[in-house]
């Protein structure tokens, strides 16, 4: 009786180790596709959104949500150009904007003020 107890013991503790290697495994693949739906686009993405500050290096906007990269509405800095191509707007304009990823953070493109 003992070594059946012991038996089935052996046997659940073997079906658990089974069970969380699965569920660690299965929770590994949905980080690797969740770090593959991260990755950055090679196509400009375009949205709108409001200045909140501008420096020489880069641009604070409050933007819109963006679907293509499954961003809610944040506020987020994007480095300027190393060229000064973009005219500086004053904090509080409504804008279009367009960027693109770079070093680590991502690039504006190109800036507008919205049309109302």
């Amino acid at each position: 009786m003992r070594n059946l107890f012991a038996v089935v013991l052996i046997a659940l503790f073997f079906s658990s180790a089974a069970s969380a290697a699965s569920a660690a495994s299965a929770a590994s693949a949905a980080d690797m596709a969740m770090q593959h739906s991260a990755v950055k686009p090679t196509v400009e993405i375009h949205s709108q959104g409001v200045i909140k500050g501008w420096d020489e290096r880069k641009v604070s906007i409050a933007h819109q949500a963006i679907p293509a990269l499954n961003w809610p509405p944040m506020t987020m800095s994007f480095q300027l150009p190393s060229s000064p191509s973009l005219t500086e707007l004053p904090v509080g304009t409504a804008v279009d904007f367009s960027f693109l990823p770079a070093d680590g953070g991502y690039r504006l493109i190109a800036i507008a003020a919205a049309r109302q």
